[in-house]
């Protein structure tokens, strides 16, 4: 599936209905296609069309990413852009996230429970990749309470997220396909 969008890619064909697929009924597409105006609406922003196109494809796909010299993150997905959208990210992000309005995130990782997000506050035509390390981030609530003053305290919760792509299609390029035999919890080897 990875190799399919990196090949449409390298042709540059133009892609004028984002949602759709031969699948997917009418009703279903203008459905999602209300869903993601209704996000991009909430949080003021324009999802890149690289990453629009590769949830599509994408499906229920898990991914591997892995940092040169760092650890690998398993069973990556990506959230669904329904209706739920903004209230799991409410619910589940945003308590650690530095800016909840313009750092949005689109995936996580079952294994490790980090969070894939885009950073619109520096480039919003096209939003760096930020990862949030679940075990390591800090919530709001102490990050005020250890902070001097309000300006601390942003500054704590930044120390939650560092960029790991400067765009979408660079990420893309860092994900693997995760085999379907690769969800056990059993560890890989490099060859796998």
């Amino acid at each position: 599936m990875l190799e399919q969008y990196q090949d449409e890619q390298a042709q540059q064909k133009p892609q004028t209905d984002i949602t759709s697929s031969n699948t997917v009924g009418s009703s279903e597409v203008n459905e999602t296609e209300h869903h993601i105006d209704e996000i991009e609406q909430h949080y003021r922003i324009c999802f890149p069309l690289d990453y629009l196109a590769f949830v599509r494809q994408s499906g229920d796909q898990a991914y591997q990413f892995r940092e040169e010299g760092g650890q690998t993150d398993w069973e990556i997905h990506f959230s669904a852009l329904d209706g739920q959208f903004i209230a799991n990210n409410q619910a589940m992000v945003n308590d650690v996230n530095p800016d909840p309005q313009r750092i949005i995130p689109i995936a996580w990782s079952m294994s490790s429970g980090n969070n894939y997000l885009l950073d619109y506050r520096y480039n919003p035509a096209e939003p760096a990749v930020l990862l949030l390390e679940h075990e390591e981030a800090m919530v709001r609530e102490d990050a005020e309470a250890e902070a001097n003053s309000p300006e601390e305290a942003q500054q704590l919760l930044e120390g939650n997220v560092r960029k790991i792509a400067d765009h979408f299609e660079a990420f893309m390029h860092l994900l693997k396909e995760q085999e379907a035999h690769s969800l056990s919890s059993e560890p890989q080897t490099e060859s796998e």
